[in-house]
């Protein structure tokens, strides 16, 4: 593993390259916990309602009830637990946000509208709420710092075509091997 070159972050804390970190860190009601976690854990996986926000590379909800600080031995109690949604997107805050209050609108009632101050879940007030509890990222990091959303997609799409065709090219003689790579690839 090579050195890390400090100077990559001088972006921000949250921007590496073209890509955008969000975080925010809002108080869930009490009493709201579990029916906050049953809601989240019960979002499909294969197709995220994340996945609807443009240029998401990815998306997370964690729930929190205690913190371990460093070099402490017994974890912090938390007042209340604690929801932390964490992107990593294409572009600029403003539109990630604008397409999150305009996509999530269903979902947005059942997460944030658990959550403490959160007395409107839509459009602008939700994006204000969280906007009041976002947190600056301390160390950013983005697996495709210089690559859209729409080029990593490609370039797994072209993983996946290598890979089997590899599989599929055990048996093939060297000219029909050559002749399946170029159909395959004749438009890459």
């Amino acid at each position: 593993m090579g050195l890390i070159n400090w100077r990559t972050f001088r972006d921000g804390p949250n921007v590496m390259g073209q890509a955008r970190g969000f975080m925010a860190m809002t108080p869930v009601m009490p009493g709201q916990e579990a029916e906050l976690r049953a809601f989240l854990e019960g979002l499909p996986q294969a197709r995220s309602p994340l996945a609807r926000l443009p240029g998401t590379h990815f998306g997370r909800f964690v729930i929190v009830d205690q913190l371990e600080p460093e070099g402490e031995t017994d974890p912090v109690v938390l007042p209340c637990s604690m929801l932390i949604f964490t992107a990593c997107y294409d572009g600029a805050q403003d539109p990630f946000l604008d397409a999150l209050v305009r996509e999530l609108a269903t979902e947005a009632r059942e997460i944030w509208g658990r959550c403490i101050g959160c007395h409107d879940p839509s459009g602008a007030a939700l994006r204000d709420y969280l906007l009041h509890n976002q947190i600056d990222s301390g160390f950013f990091v983005s697996g495709y710092k210089d690559a859209s959303l729409p080029t990593v997609r490609s370039a797994l799409e072209n993983r996946a075509k290598v890979t089997d065709l590899a599989v599929r090219g055990q048996t093939m003689s060297p000219s029909e091997l050559r002749g399946a790579f170029e159909s395959e690839f004749a438009d890459a």
